[in-house]
Protein backbone atom coordinates (compact mmCIF):
# COMPACT_ATOMS: atom_id res chain seq x y z
CA UNK A 1 0.00 0.00 0.00
CA UNK A 2 1.23 3.50 -0.85
CA UNK A 3 2.11 5.44 2.29
CA UNK A 4 2.34 9.22 2.33
CA UNK A 5 5.77 10.06 3.62
CA UNK A 6 6.03 12.59 6.42
CA UNK A 7 8.94 14.93 5.82
CA UNK A 8 9.65 15.56 9.51
CA UNK A 9 10.43 11.86 10.04
CA UNK A 10 13.38 12.09 7.60
CA UNK A 11 14.61 15.62 8.33
CA UNK A 12 17.18 16.06 11.09
CA UNK A 13 18.10 19.39 12.65
CA UNK A 14 21.74 18.87 11.62
CA UNK A 15 20.53 18.78 7.99
CA UNK A 16 18.75 22.14 8.22
CA UNK A 17 20.79 25.15 7.13
CA UNK A 18 19.36 28.61 7.65
CA UNK A 19 20.97 31.77 6.23
CA UNK A 20 23.57 29.92 4.16
CA UNK A 21 25.56 32.01 1.69
CA UNK A 22 25.14 30.45 -1.77
CA UNK A 23 25.79 32.38 -4.97
CA UNK A 24 24.15 30.23 -7.64
CA UNK A 25 22.67 26.85 -8.57
CA UNK A 26 26.11 25.21 -8.88
CA UNK A 27 27.06 26.46 -5.39
CA UNK A 28 23.84 24.96 -4.01
CA UNK A 29 24.56 21.53 -5.54
CA UNK A 30 28.17 21.63 -4.30
CA UNK A 31 27.01 22.63 -0.81
CA UNK A 32 24.56 19.71 -0.63
CA UNK A 33 27.19 17.17 -1.72
CA UNK A 34 29.91 18.71 0.43
CA UNK A 35 27.82 18.62 3.60
CA UNK A 36 26.81 15.00 3.04
CA UNK A 37 30.45 14.07 2.48
CA UNK A 38 31.58 15.97 5.62
CA UNK A 39 29.05 13.98 7.63
CA UNK A 40 30.38 10.72 6.21
CA UNK A 41 27.09 9.86 4.49
CA UNK A 42 28.67 9.75 1.03
CA UNK A 43 32.23 9.08 -0.08
CA UNK A 44 32.32 10.90 -3.40
CA UNK A 45 30.94 14.46 -3.45
CA UNK A 46 31.87 14.89 -7.13
CA UNK A 47 29.79 11.89 -8.15
CA UNK A 48 26.83 13.27 -6.20
CA UNK A 49 27.24 16.72 -7.75
CA UNK A 50 27.28 15.07 -11.18
CA UNK A 51 24.03 13.19 -10.36
CA UNK A 52 22.37 16.39 -9.17
CA UNK A 53 23.54 18.27 -12.28
CA UNK A 54 22.28 15.52 -14.59
CA UNK A 55 18.84 15.77 -12.96
CA UNK A 56 18.85 19.56 -13.42
CA UNK A 57 19.76 19.16 -17.11
CA UNK A 58 16.65 17.02 -17.61
CA UNK A 59 14.45 19.73 -16.11
CA UNK A 60 14.96 22.27 -13.36
CA UNK A 61 13.88 21.08 -9.93
CA UNK A 62 12.81 24.66 -9.21
CA UNK A 63 9.05 24.08 -9.02
CA UNK A 64 8.07 27.70 -8.49
CA UNK A 65 6.98 29.83 -5.55
CA UNK A 66 10.59 30.04 -4.37
CA UNK A 67 11.03 26.27 -3.87
CA UNK A 68 13.34 23.71 -5.43
CA UNK A 69 13.84 19.97 -4.87
CA UNK A 70 17.29 18.98 -6.11
CA UNK A 71 17.36 15.20 -5.95
CA UNK A 72 19.32 12.16 -7.07
CA UNK A 73 20.43 8.73 -5.93
CA UNK A 74 23.72 7.61 -4.42
CA UNK A 75 25.29 4.16 -4.15
CA UNK A 76 26.98 5.33 -0.92
CA UNK A 77 23.82 5.82 1.12
CA UNK A 78 22.15 3.18 3.27
CA UNK A 79 19.19 5.43 4.05
CA UNK A 80 17.71 8.55 2.51
CA UNK A 81 19.17 11.95 3.33
CA UNK A 82 16.94 15.00 3.35
CA UNK A 83 18.29 18.54 3.62
CA UNK A 84 16.52 21.86 3.99
CA UNK A 85 18.56 24.90 3.01
CA UNK A 86 17.40 28.48 3.28
CA UNK A 87 19.96 30.62 1.49
CA UNK A 88 20.89 34.06 2.79
CA UNK A 89 19.75 35.49 -0.55
CA UNK A 90 17.41 33.89 -3.11
CA UNK A 91 19.23 31.87 -5.79
CA UNK A 92 18.42 31.65 -9.50
CA UNK A 93 17.52 28.00 -10.03
CA UNK A 94 15.98 28.37 -13.48
CA UNK A 95 12.65 27.63 -11.82
CA UNK A 96 9.47 27.01 -13.80
CA UNK A 97 8.13 30.46 -12.82
CA UNK A 98 11.53 32.14 -13.43
CA UNK A 99 11.65 33.36 -9.82
CA UNK A 100 14.68 32.73 -7.58
CA UNK A 101 14.43 30.11 -4.83
CA UNK A 102 14.72 30.68 -1.11
CA UNK A 103 13.68 27.20 0.06
CA UNK A 104 15.84 24.27 -1.05
CA UNK A 105 14.70 20.77 -0.12
CA UNK A 106 17.34 18.27 -1.26
CA UNK A 107 16.61 14.55 -1.41
CA UNK A 108 19.34 11.95 -1.84
CA UNK A 109 18.27 8.30 -1.70
CA UNK A 110 20.08 4.98 -2.05
CA UNK A 111 20.15 4.10 -5.74
CA UNK A 112 18.13 0.91 -5.28
CA UNK A 113 15.20 2.60 -3.49
CA UNK A 114 13.10 4.05 -6.31
CA UNK A 115 9.81 3.74 -4.41
CA UNK A 116 11.21 5.68 -1.45
CA UNK A 117 12.54 8.35 -3.82
CA UNK A 118 9.04 8.83 -5.28
CA UNK A 119 7.40 8.78 -1.85
CA UNK A 120 9.78 11.47 -0.59
CA UNK A 121 9.18 13.67 -3.63
CA UNK A 122 5.42 13.26 -3.19
CA UNK A 123 5.62 14.04 0.54
CA UNK A 124 7.71 17.15 -0.07
CA UNK A 125 5.44 18.33 -2.87
CA UNK A 126 2.39 17.86 -0.68
CA UNK A 127 3.97 19.75 2.22
CA UNK A 128 5.05 22.63 -0.03
CA UNK A 129 1.47 23.12 -1.22
CA UNK A 130 0.54 24.14 2.33
CA UNK A 131 0.92 27.95 2.48
CA UNK A 132 1.77 27.75 6.18
CA UNK A 133 4.81 25.61 5.37
CA UNK A 134 6.35 28.39 3.29
CA UNK A 135 5.70 30.90 6.09
CA UNK A 136 7.18 28.55 8.70
CA UNK A 137 10.39 28.01 6.72
CA UNK A 138 10.83 31.63 5.69
CA UNK A 139 10.35 32.96 9.22
CA UNK A 140 12.21 30.28 11.21
CA UNK A 141 14.87 31.61 13.55
CA UNK A 142 16.47 28.27 14.42
CA UNK A 143 16.62 24.68 13.21
CA UNK A 144 14.99 23.00 16.22
CA UNK A 145 11.94 25.25 16.18
CA UNK A 146 11.62 24.83 12.41
CA UNK A 147 11.60 21.04 12.65
CA UNK A 148 9.02 21.14 15.47
CA UNK A 149 6.79 23.44 13.41
CA UNK A 150 7.05 21.17 10.34
CA UNK A 151 6.12 18.16 12.50
CA UNK A 152 3.15 20.03 14.00
CA UNK A 153 1.97 21.09 10.54
CA UNK A 154 2.28 17.60 9.05
CA UNK A 155 0.62 15.91 12.01
CA UNK A 156 -2.35 18.23 11.54
CA UNK A 157 -2.68 17.56 7.80
CA UNK A 158 -5.23 15.06 6.55
CA UNK A 159 -3.58 12.22 4.64
CA UNK A 160 -5.55 10.63 1.82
Amino acid sequence: MWQTMKVWKHLKTENIYLKTSLEDKHAVLCFIAGELQKKGLIRDADRLIHGLQQREKTMSTGIGNGICFPHTTSPDLNEAALMLVRPLNPVDFEALDNLPVDIIMAIIVPENQTALHLQMLAGMSRLCRAPEFLTIVRSAEDEDTLLKEIKKLEEGMAFH
